[in-house]
């Protein structure tokens, strides 16, 4: 199987690619580039597909419910499909508090510029909307491990925290990890969107593939509202391992 892991980051997107006989890295600005060179069986991205036009999604209140309160803040609002055309942020505030009765975080507006770019790729007629599912890094990290982790990713240990769990999966992330913090600038690509593209594209070696909800909901334009991990068993709703 061949997988590419996506994760936006301020100098645009990184994406790695895994299969059995490569594991390697891609940079572009654009989201377009990145999936088309060359083409992966399956693309998991760290950004929200299917946005609610009636309130919170179903997707985003599972994954903080199998977090935990110490990881669920890492589970971003997701803004609506109208905040979308807000041009600054009192606007997109506006129509999102219009739509579905609640305001816009700073947090969730930064990122209105790439969901953009993923909604607008996903809706082109000429890509195949199938392959690009999402999925949230601490999710995946979550459900490699089968347990909360300890420490939050930005700090030196969550940073070895989760390549360990990476490694155990894969052994050639240590390297390639290294090798990208060499040839890139940290304020173009933070150490740890690293690690998280890098989790969405070796996922798939920890189980079979599950998602938050198991019963996704659409969106009015049809794209599924899900969160993807793969582990050889099923989360509830509640966090809980069956």
């Amino acid at each position: 199987m061949q997988v590419l892991g996506i994760d936006g980051c301020r100098g645009g997107w990184i994406g790695i690619w895994h299969s059995p006989k490569q594991l390697k890295w891609f940079f572009s600005a654009a989201l377009e580039d990145l999936i088309a060179s060359p083409p992966p069986s399956h693309a998991f991205i760290d950004m929200p597909i299917g946005l609610s036009s009636t309130g919170p999604r179903l997707c985003d209140r599972a994954a903080r419910q199998m977090l935990g309160r110490k990881f669920s803040s890492s589970v971003f609002p997701t803004p609506c499909r109208l905040a979308l055309k807000g041009k600054d942020y009192p606007e997109a505030n506006g129509l999102n508090r219009q739509q579905v009765g609640s305001g816009l975080s700073k947090q969730s507006y930064y990122l209105l510029p790439k969901i953009r770019e993923v909604d607008n790729w996903l809706r082109n007629p000429s890509n195949s909307a199938s392959l690009l599912r999402e999925a949230h890094p601490e999710v995946a990290f979550h459900a490699i491990k089968g347990a909360s982790l300890c420490f939050k990713k930005k700090t030196p240990e969550g940073f070895q925290e989760r390549l360990d769990l990476l490694c155990q999966l894969d052994g050639r992330v240590a390297a390639l990890t290294q090798n990208i913090l060499a040839e890139t600038r940290r304020k173009d690509i933070a150490a740890d969107d690293i690690l998280d593209a890098c989790c969405l594209a070796v996922m798939p070696l920890s189980g079979r593939l599950q998602t938050l909800p198991a019963k996704p909901e659409r969106d009015n334009k049809g794209l599924n509202m899900e969160i993807c991990y793969y582990s050889a068993r099923a989360f509830k709703s509640a966090g809980t391992v069956t």
